[in-house]
């Protein structure tokens, strides 16, 4: 169950920090409609970022010896942060789409 959940946490930490940098930058108010993007793309950065949670609470979880339900959700949430980010730029760059 524990395993479910860091993926879980893992697939919602895929799709930030974008929306929340907008927010903040914005300073509220609706976030822009973003361009479609094929159904498939969106599939496969979720399965990544639940693999990131379960890599992090595998990996670095053992470090801590009770995090309880909230350090593994945080600790999940940022591995699928990180994983998905990384993803996601590997993607960029294999489109040319690399700023630098």
């Amino acid at each position: 169950m524990n395993m479910a959940f860091a993926a879980m946490m893992g697939w919602c930490g895929t799709m930030w920090p974008g929306w929340f940098l907008w927010w903040l930058i914005h300073h509220g108010g609706r976030p822009p409609i973003p361009d479609p993007e094929p159904w498939w793309r969106n599939l496969v950065r979720g399965v990544i970022g639940a693999i990131g949670g379960l890599g992090a609470v595998i990996i670095i979880g053992p470090d801590f010896s009770n995090p309880g339900l909230v350090g593994t959700g945080v600790l999940a949430f940022f591995g699928g942060v990180f994983l998905g980010s990384l993803a996601d730029s590997v993607m960029a760059a294999g489109r040319g789409q690399v700023r630098g």
